[in-house]
Order: structure tokens, then C-alpha cells, then sequence
């Protein structure tokens, strides 16, 4: 028998008084362990109701399931359950669906990344661009001396197709649309360029991705296709309060749009 150099950790005390030497130990890794995150995804009825219900008791409820779409009022339960049954349907996680989906006028939408995220979760993007379009300017000049023609071109290449699916949004457009200088329309006071991008990015996932996106509409578009919100107030089912930074008061409205107009 070879002689082999062991350490006191290695050896035990064997019943009889003989000792033995054992293989080394492992020592424990000083790296997290990669792990596949885990959703839990309801499978039937009963399972949503109750993971409704948590979400309810732990004030876990985006604004957009709130009675009326607003932020101080309580939860809607129906409409949280149904929410999550869409999520199901999306096969997405409940608690990632609900914060990328908007109920407006008796449907539900999707917005923000989540869109996208359907898309690129499909494994039917073969390739996809973003560029600006238009002259150049300083995009730190007032809103009102913006070209007319700048704006943002999002091409997405399905799998299988030559052609992209392209879609286009200019400052004209959004002229067109009511959507520019409006002091009703906050984020496109705020963020003009971004709002300029969600639009043409939106054209192009809907046109050739409807499938991915299982038919439901990009909210942003939905939004930006009611009637402004005037001193009168917006309809209860334009939810706006969900979109948190997108709620301007009748006063930060008319200082604004003083503001812009003069």
C-alpha cells in the first residue's frame, strides 16, 4: 500500500481504535452557482385566483389593475386575474406580464420593453437596425425648431423572409398626429426622441411579428390614438395613471403649454 500525505481533516477515529485514512474533502466554492431562474406559472383557475390574491394583499398591483386605472383606488380582481391569465396565455412569468401590460377600453395591450421582448424571445429575428433619419440639429433646441423630417427607421429580417419589415416616424408624423408640442402628451414634452423611436419601432414588431405578439396591440400607439386629456379630464379607460410619468396635472398642462406656445 502507497503512503499518502493526509491532513487531520482527513482522517477519522475508527470504533476500534484504528485510524483511517479517508479521501480529502471539497472545499466549497467561493462562486455563486449558475442557476436557471425559475417562474412560477399558474396552471389552472384556482392557482391564479390565489396568486391574484397574493399579489392583491401584498400591494403588488401595477396602477394600470387599480379600479378606474388609478393609482390611489384599490385593486380590480377580475381584472388582476384576467391580467394573469393573459400572462399565462403570453407564457410569461405573472409578475413580469402585469408590468408590461395595459388595459385600455376593454383590451388588454402590451407596452414598454415587453413588446420587444415577445419578439426577440420567438427566435424569428434574423437581424434588426435602428438609425436616425432626417438632417442634423441640436437636439437640445427647443422642441419648435426641430426638423420636420428627423424621426427614427426600425427595420426588422424575420427568419425565412429577405425584406424587412421597416417602420418609420418622423416630428412631421407626429405634427400629423397631434402627438408634438402637446402639453397634454408629457413624455413627448420630455422624452420627444424616444417617443420619436417607440412609434417606429412599434410599426415595424406589429407588422411582422403579430404572431409573437399574439395579436395584441402596442399600448403607446393605443394611448397616443385617444383624445388628449383637457382640463375636463381623461376617460376612465385611458388608465393613464400606469404610466406613471405620463400623468400631467390640468395646472402643470397649462404652465406647459404656456410655456411652449408662449
Amino acid at each position: 500500500m502507497t503512503e499518502e500525505t493526509v491532513t487531520v481533516d482527513d482522517v477519522v477515529e475508527h470504533t476500534s481504535g484504528q485510524q483511517i485514512a479517508i479521501a480529502p474533502r471539497e472545499k466549497a466554492a467561493l462562486v455563486a452557482e449558475s442557476r436557471e431562474v425559475m417562474a412560477f406559472l399558474p396552471r389552472t383557475i384556482e392557482e391564479a385566483q390565489r396568486y391574484a390574491s397574493g399579489l392583491i394583499a401584498a400591494n403588488q398591483v401595477p396602477d394600470a389593475f387599480r379600479e378606474g386605472g388609478k393609482k390611489d383606488n384599490p385593486p380590480n380582481a377580475a381584472l388582476v386575474l384576467m391580467g394573469i391569465l393573459k400572462c399565462s396565455e403570453l407564457e410569461v412569468a405573472p409578475q413580469t406580464g402585469l408590468a408590461g401590460i395595459l388595459p385600455l377600453n376593454g383590451r388588454f395591450n402590451v407596452w414598454g420593453d415587453l413588446a420587444a421582448a415577445l419578439v426577440q424571445r420567438s427566435g424569428k429575428v434574423s437581424d434588426q437596425t435602428a438609425i436616425r433619419i432626417g438632417p442634423a440639429f441640436d437636439p437640445d433646441a427647443p422642441l419648435g425648431e426641430w426638423p420636420a423630417d428627423h424621426g427614427w427607421e426600425v427595420r426588422y429580417w424575420r427568419e425565412g423572409q429577405a425584406n424587412p419589415y421597416i417602420g418609420r416616424f418622423t416630428v412631421r408624423e407626429a405634427k400629423r398626429a397631434g402627438l408634438w408640442m402637446c402639453a397634454y402628451r408629457k413624455p413627448w414634452i420630455m422624452y420627444p426622441d424616444r417617443m420619436l423611436f417607440n412609434r417606429a419601432r412599434a410599426f415595424a414588431l406589429r407588422d411582422g411579428f403579430a404572431d409573437a405578439l399574439c395579436g395584441l396591440s402596442i399600448a403607446e400607439e393605443v394611448l397616443d390614438s385617444l383624445p388628449p386629456e383637457g382640463p375636463e379630464g381623461a376617460s376612465e379607460s385611458r388608465n393613464l395613471d400606469a404610466l406613471d410619468d405620463e400623468v400631467v396635472t390640468d395646472d402643470e398642462a397649462r404652465a406647459a403649454d404656456a410655456e411652449i406656445h408662449g
